[in-house]
C-alpha cells in the first residue's frame, strides 16, 4: 500500500472525520453526547448487551468479508488479506458465541461510506473507529458483568475486547500510525448502549455519503474463509472463558 499521509486520511470523507475525532478522544464532540464515566445511570440488561454486541459482530464480519473481496482495490497484499481473513473468523466466532446465548442482532444488513471498500484511507480510518468503539463497548460490558457477580462473562468480554484491540492495531498500521499507542485501552462507555450513536450511520444509513444496504456473508462464504484458517496460521483452539469455566 502506498504511503498514506495524515492529511490524506482526514480529507474528504465522513469516516476520516470520525477518525479525527477518535484520535483526539472526541467521539462526544461529533455525536453530541458526553461520556458518562462516573455518572450514575442504570446498567444495560444482559439482553441489551448481547443483542448490541451481536449486531456489532455481524457488522464486523460483513466489513472484513467485504475487504477480502475488494483486496485489490484496497491495495492489500497477501499478508493484509490474511489479516482480514483472521479478523473475519474472529468476528464470526464472537457472533456465534453471542447467538448461542440467545442474542438477536438489532439489524441484519448495514450501510457504509460509499468508498469504504475502494479507498484504503477511508477503510483504515473507519476500521479504527469501529474497533475502538467495540473495545470500549466490551469494556463497558466487562464492568457490568463484574459488578453483577458474573465473572465468567466478565472475563469473556475482556477476551473479546483484547482481540478487537488487535484489529484496531492493524487499522492504525494501515494508516502508518503508531499501532500500539496506548498504555490502557480506552474506557469510553459505562454501558454498551452508549456506543450506539457512533455506529448508528452503519445501522440505518443516516450518515452523509453512506450507501447500502450491504448484506452479511452467507454461511457458505464464512465457511470458505474458515477453511483457510490453518493455511494462514490462525489458532482455532482458543476458547471463551465462559465455556472453559463450564467444563
Amino acid at each position: 500500500m502506498s504511503q498514506l499521509s495524515r492529511r490524506s486520511l482526514l480529507k474528504g470523507s465522513l469516516a476520516a472525520g470520525l477518525m479525527s475525532a477518535a484520535s483526539l478522544g472526541g467521539f462526544n464532540a461529533v455525536f453530541g453526547f458526553s461520556r458518562v464515566l462516573g455518572q450514575a445511570m442504570e446498567d444495560d440488561s444482559v439482553e441489551t448487551i448481547i443483542n448490541l454486541a451481536a449486531t456489532a459482530e455481524l457488522f464486523a464480519t460483513t466489513h472484513y468479508y467485504a475487504a477480502i473481496q475488494n483486496a485489490a482495490a484496497l491495495g492489500l497484499d497477501e499478508g493484509g488479506v490474511n489479516y482480514m481473513k483472521a479478523g473475519m473468523i474472529a468476528e464470526a466466532d464472537h457472533y456465534d458465541l453471542l447467538a448461542s446465548l440467545g442474542a438477536v442482532p438489532v439489524v441484519t444488513e448495514f450501510y457504509v461510506p460509499e468508498t469504504l471498500f475502494s479507498d484504503a484511507a477511508v477503510f483504515a480510518a473507519t476500521t479504527e473507529v469501529a474497533e475502538t468503539t467495540f473495545v470500549g463497548a466490551y469494556l463497558g460490558a466487562t464492568r457490568i458483568f463484574s459488578k453483577n457477580g458474573q465473572p465468567n462473562f466478565a472475563v469473556t468480554t475482556a477476551q473479546i475486547a483484547a482481540v478487537e484491540a488487535e484489529h484496531r492495531l492493524f487499522a492504525r498500521q494501515l494508516q502508518r500510525l503508531l499501532p500500539n499507542n496506548l498504555s490502557y485501552a480506552q474506557f469510553l462507555y459505562n454501558n454498551v448502549s452508549e456506543a450506539v450513536p457512533v455506529l448508528q450511520p452503519f445501522l440505518d444509513g443516516s450518515g452523509e455519503g453512506f450507501i447500502g444496504p450491504v448484506t452479511p456473508p452467507t454461511a457458505q462464504q464464512i465457511a470458505a474463509v474458515r477453511a483457510d484458517a490453518g493455511m494462514i496460521g490462525y489458532n482455532t483452539e482458543s476458547m471463551p472463558y465462559a465455556a472453559i469455566a463450564a467444563m
